[in-house]
């Protein structure tokens, strides 16, 4: 009888991976490289257990490798970079966290991002203030690892938006995670129908929003934000929740924000390359501004206009990075006090 090959059930695989990416992490600060990972494999195991490993194979484990490990790490942070990156964009501060990859993985760069900012957030945020954070995936990276109890914030949202369905994240739902975790702490959001926008119109959902929310919202303590990248076409719809998903479901197509020189947004509304919001106010007749509303005073977030302001002082944290997202954390940049982004990210924005 002949003695059929072991080979070891993919979960193995991946917490091999796993722990050897662990302890390679903590010596270099980087992850390793597909090779590297498939050298290891065959040292550790027998040829007939490990079968042939092609590269499209190892990014797949690595990913499933990913979810076993505890990311949440004090990954190192580039000073020289950081002093460059506020005084480039002209910031009262910066973070700038190593990049621990070879190449871009959105999950972990938001895990590692939003670590970072959650540290941020427990060394700032003093209980008793005020804090507004918008509809990110970053950020809800950041609520979830906030370490710092708190028990007397007042939580708002800085957007609302109004459609029939609104898959996985919506602006309400950031506020919901941070009251969840944080329930002695008040919170103020609202959600949209399209059928209620129509029926009483647009212009008195934006008086009531701006006089019961965004007036609050956007003088809070602190303004937590992301920063989008505008995506003409959307790869797969329904699971890349954002700006670029939301133009997609509002508008189907986001050509129409492209042709008007979009490059992302903050607090969801639309910026061009030198950060001016898209928005053409009562003449205004893209479809994207049906569902989606933040201030009409948007322009207060603008960081002259605080300065030059009476107003009690508020500080506003983007939390962002990505090469994709590149243009628009420079245009967005004059809305920010702060940014908390990775080294690649940082080294583009000074290229």
């Amino acid at each position: 009888m002949v003695r059929r090959p072991r080979s070891i059930p993919k979960t193995l695989k991946e917490l091999a991976i796993a722990e050897y990416i662990r302890g390679y992490f903590g010596v270099h600060s980087t992850f390793p490289s597909n090779e590297e990972i498939v050298d290891h494999l065959k040292s550790e195991f027998a040829e007939d257990e490990v079968g042939p490993l092609y590269p499209k194979d190892i990014t797949n484990l690595k990913k499933g490798a990913y979810k076993l490990l505890d990311i949440n790490v004090a990954l190192p942070r580039n000073g020289q970079l950081e002093v460059e990156l506020r005084e480039a964009l002209d910031l009262d501060g910066a973070v700038v966290v190593g990049s621990p990859y070879r190449s871009y993985d959105t999950d972990i760069l938001r895990n590692i991002i939003g670590y970072q900012a959650a540290r941020f957030f427990d060394e700032n945020v003093r209980d008793g203030e005020s804090v507004t954070f918008s509809c990110s995936m970053t950020i809800r990276e950041m609520i979830k690892m906030i370490n710092e109890s708190y028990s007397n914030l007042k939580v708002y949202t800085d957007s609302v938006v109004a459609v029939d369905e609104f898959r996985i994240m919506s602006p309400a739902s950031i506020t919901t995670l941070f009251l969840d975790k944080f329930p002695e702490c008040r919170g103020t959001a609202y959600t949209l129908l399209p059928g209620l926008v129509k029926e009483i119109g647009r212009a008195r959902v934006q008086e009531l929003l701006d006089e019961r929310l965004f007036s609050k919202a956007f003088n809070a303590n602190w303004i937590f934000v992301g920063v989008g990248a505008l995506t003409p076409q959307l790869e797969s719809a329904g699971v890349t929740p954002g700006f670029d998903f939301l133009t997609h479901v509002v508008t189907s197509d986001a050509s129409a924000l492209k042709e008007r020189g979009v490059v992302g947004e903050i607090s969801y509304w639309p910026i061009d390359s030198v950060g001016k919001p898209v928005w053409k106010g009562e003449a205004e007749d893209l479809p994207y501004f049906r569902h989606v509303f933040t201030y009409s005073d948007f322009h207060i977030l603008d960081r002259t206009f605080r300065y030059g302001s009476s107003l009690p002082a508020t500080r506003v944290v983007g939390a962002a990075g990505g090469l994709h997202k590149v243009a628009a954390i420079r245009a967005a940049a004059r809305y920010l006090d702060y940014l908390v982004t990775d080294v690649k990210t940082a080294q583009a924005l000074l290229g």
